[in-house]
Parts: C-alpha cells; sequence; structure tokens
C-alpha cells in the first residue's frame, strides 16, 4: 500500500514540473479614433485604427504586444492605471484622440489633446 501511495505520489509530482502553471490570458479590444472638433481635418490626419492585444502569453495583432502587455501588468491589469509620464515634449497642436481598451474586466475610454500626449500618457499601449 505505501508503495502505490508512493508511485502515486510521484506521478503527480512528475505531471506538475512538466507543466508549468500558465498565465490566464487576457483579451483586450483597443482603439484610436480621431476627434473633429468642427471639422473633418481631424479624421484626415489621424485615421481610426483598432488592433486586439492578448496578454498571457502577448501576441494579437498589436505591433508592440509585449510592451504594451507590461505595462499593462505594471499597472495591475487595468488599462485605465498605465502611467508612463516619460516627461517627453509634446507640441499643443489640438488634434484630440478618443481611445477605447475593452478587456480585462474593464471598459476604458479617455480623450487626449493629441496623439503626443496619449503616447506620453500611456506608452505602448495604443501606440499603433
Amino acid at each position: 500500500m505505501r508503495t502505490a501511495l508512493g508511485l502515486v505520489a510521484a506521478a503527480a509530482l512528475a505531471l506538475s514540473l512538466a507543466s508549468p502553471a500558465q498565465a490566464e490570458a487576457t483579451s483586450y479590444d483597443l482603439s484610436l479614433s480621431p476627434v473633429s472638433p468642427g471639422g473633418v481635418e481631424a479624421a484626415e490626419t489621424t485615421p481610426f485604427r483598432s488592433v486586439v492585444l492578448e496578454c498571457g502569453p502577448a501576441g494579437g495583432t498589436h505591433p508592440a504586444a509585449q510592451a504594451a502587455c507590461d505595462l499593462i501588468g505594471e499597472a495591475g491589469g487595468r488599462v485605465s492605471e498605465v502611467e508612463t509620464g516619460t516627461g517627453g515634449i509634446c507640441t499643443m497642436i489640438h488634434r484630440p484622440v478618443t481611445v477605447v481598451a475593452d478587456g480585462g474586466g474593464e471598459r476604458y475610454e479617455e480623450t487626449f489633446g493629441n496623439e503626443c500626449l496619449l503616447r506620453e500618457a500611456k506608452g505602448a499601449v495604443f501606440d499603433f
């Protein structure tokens, strides 16, 4: 009986070591759209864009998926809490953009004065 229990325990240990625990996969639908305050100029210079970001492991259609997932992970899994604030310099050209993130248990939406201010605030998350 002791031998059978020992074999079962050894088999269970071997299985647990053979397949490491996977982080839970999270998917985000991200979009960036121009805000046209009284004209179509913004839409002409900033087209609507959207990507899918997969985290755990990083992937999807986002061009910098790993960097974006790292930022979201550092922010506790919430896009709304991502704050890069690199101290870069942005022009004050008013070309507002609205970003939306759906996924990870949240819906986040915010408007920024221009794409540079967006990149300063959210880094790679909306850099697509």
